[in-house]
C-alpha cells in the first residue's frame, strides 16, 4: 500500500531542501530559518515544478511558515 503524501510534508521536503535544515516544523519562520528573497525564490520555483502551485514571494513575507503557505493554498490535502 502506497504512503500518502501531504501538501504540508512535500512542502516541508522542498524547504528542508533548500534551507539545508532538517526537521522544519510547520510553524517554523522561514526569515528565523535563515531563508531571504533568493532561498524563498528557489523554494516557490521547486513548489511549482514538483506541486503545480503558485506561490508569490510576497505570500511568504505575510505568512512565512509552512502552515502559513498550505493555508494560502486552500489547506492541506493528499497528493
Amino acid at each position: 500500500m502506497a504512503s500518502v503524501t501531504t501538501l504540508n510534508e512535500q512542502i516541508r521536503e522542498i524547504w528542508e531542501e533548500v534551507l539545508g535544515i532538517s526537521p522544519i516544523d510547520d510553524h517554523d519562520d522561514v526569515f528565523d530559518l535563515g531563508g531571504h528573497s533568493l532561498t524563498i525564490t528557489q523554494i516557490i520555483v521547486r513548489m511549482r515544478k514538483r506541486l503545480g502551485v503558485d506561490v508569490e514571494l510576497d505570500d511568504f513575507f505575510d505568512n512565512p511558515t509552512i502552515a502559513g503557505i498550505v493555508a494560502i493554498l486552500g489547506g492541506d490535502r493528499d497528493r
